[in-house]
């Protein structure tokens, strides 16, 4: 990190200690203070309670604070802190970000958490910025910081995004607007991901003509810095593989076997499924056995994923992170 934004992630762990503090906790430390510190997170708290018998109550909190500007939490980051939990088994820990979380890391949240018996808390943007409405003072000394988040996904637009998300709307399902949802899709990926990305070829065929490929963005020279490179590396990927879905039920195994048999050596182990209704169970079991047998992974997204993709590139995050977030939530709840 440059000065600058190391001088904004301790102005942003300060912000987080004077929160909890605020808040009621007690006996806020921040790590960085202690010569030798003992836990591996930014501060630590202690939350004071009171038992039915009128007991006072201390619980000790673990708190990791994370400044984005751009990106999107780190998943390690969530798996380190649930691992912490599975040592200090009487703490609570928690994750303040000034980023927002996209649909995929709340999922692999709310997974982890399970296994920890909802020790693990998360504080995302608007989680944070709420907090710190109800101190008027603590909003005034920190407004330089926080004025530095990104966008809110709840609120981000712009004039593209807002036309899309409408064409979308109306798109009509079944055969009646198959045509209309792979133009809407295939403008959707290509605003979101070119640049970096190069747009794609649409409905290619093989040579024998027996299979056609809804679109296919190609992911020779990925650059390193947007994450693309790591899913080329990760899944011997040439393409990104996109398929659209305009059913008026959620797709099945069959659709997800289809794009199993799609994904060649040519092309690679990834693809992403597009599905007005999403996928039934039987896609997700089938999608599990695929991963299993060839290690191929097929993402099963719908339309708000596509949705929320937009919102991303608005509110000047990576889009790339919805996809690196599914692919984590699909690596934890892989059977």
């Amino acid at each position: 990190m440059n000065r600058t934004a190391v001088e904004r992630a301790s102005a942003f762990e300060k912000l987080v200690a004077d929160l909890l503090i605020a808040l009621g906790f007690e006996n806020v430390t921040l790590q960085s203070t202690i010569a030798s510190p003992d836990r591996c997170v930014d501060i630590q708290a202690y939350n004071i309670t009171k038992s039915p018998t009128g007991e006072k109550v201390s619980e000790l909190w673990l708190v990791e604070t994370k400044y984005y500007v751009n990106n999107q939490i780190d998943s390690r980051t969530i798996a380190q802190l649930s691992g912490i939990l599975n040592i200090e088994k009487r703490a609570k820990a928690l994750l303040v970000t000034s980023s927002n979380l996209t649909s995929s890391a709340w999922n692999y949240v709310h997974k982890l958490n399970a296994s920890v018996e909802k020790r693990l808390e998360v504080w995302d943007r608007d989680k944070l910025l709420t907090l710190l409405a109800k101190f008027p003072q603590l909003e005034e000394k920190y407004k330089q910081i926080t004025s530095s988040f990104p966008l809110s996904l709840s609120t981000a637009k712009n004039e593209i995004s807002s036309s899309l998300i409408q064409r979308l709307s109306i798109c009509p399902l079944g055969k009646e607007g198959w045509k209309d949802f792979e133009d809407i899709c295939t403008q959707i990926l290509t605003e979101v991901f070119v640049p970096p990305l190069k747009p794609p070829k649409q409905q290619p065929r093989t040579l024998n003509g027996l299979e056609r490929r809804d679109a296919l963005f190609s992911l020779r020279d990925a650059d390193i810095d947007t994450g693309w490179a790591k899913i080329c590396r990760d899944f011997d990927s040439r393409f990104l593989l996109c398929e659209f879905k305009n059913y008026t039920n959620p797709c099945t195994k069959d659709e997800v076997n289809q794009t199993r048999n799609y994904l060649k050596q040519t092309i690679g182990r990834f693809g992403i499924i597009f599905s007005r209704k999403g996928a039934d169970c039987g896609a997700y079991r089938m999608r599990n056995s695929i991963y299993s047998e060839e290690k191929k992974i097929i993402l099963l997204f719908d339309d708000n994923h596509l949705i929320e993709l937009l919102k991303l590139k608005a509110a000047n995050q990576n889009p790339i992170d919805l996809i690196r977030d599914a692919i984590d939530d699909f690596y934890i709840s892989h059977e």
